[in-house]
């Protein structure tokens, strides 16, 4: 019985096999430096901190004496700087709170200095405090006009 020759079981390659190649085996070197340059920078990036302005909405707690009202609340300044992780302090949805002032049984204006400021993402941290001013004036009575007879 004649042995095979091994000439007849070699076959070119297809273009398949020589995409898989190219792909797969060739110019290692190359592919691990553009995969070692692309994680670096990947951690690089998301790992870093960014800061961002914020506006701060007061938040008051209570209600003034009986025929006083709230009349506005001026945080000052208006905006806070916060830091965190970018992808949490570049969202739409982020806040800036302040502690909560009381207004309770309370007949004249006041302010509350050096406020604490949160945020609504626990990741991001506040870096600034504000002054609250409130203006507590009395509500304004509105008497019924009189009715003219004739």
């Amino acid at each position: 019985m004649p042995v095979p020759n091994a000439s007849q079981f070699t076959h070119a390659p297809g273009l398949t096999e020589r995409w898989f190649r190219r792909v797969f085996i060739e110019d290692w070197s190359l592919k691990l430096l553009a995969l070692a340059i692309t994680l670096i920078l990947w951690f690089v990036v998301s790992g870093h901190d960014i800061e961002r302005e914020l506006p701060v909405q007061p938040r008051l707690d209570g209600t003034p004496a009986p025929s006083y009202e709230v009349k506005s609340v001026i945080a000052t300044p208006n905006q806070v700087r916060v830091q965190g992780p970018a992808g949490s302090v570049n969202t739409t949805e982020i806040k800036a709170f302040t502690t909560k002032i009381s207004v309770e049984g309370r007949r004249e204006s006041f302010d509350a200095p050096h406020t604490a400021v949160y945020s609504s993402d626990t990741k991001v941290e506040v870096l600034d405090t504000v002054n609250v001013h409130v203006d507590i004036g009395a509500v304004a009575s509105q008497k019924p006009n009189p009715r003219k007879t004739n």
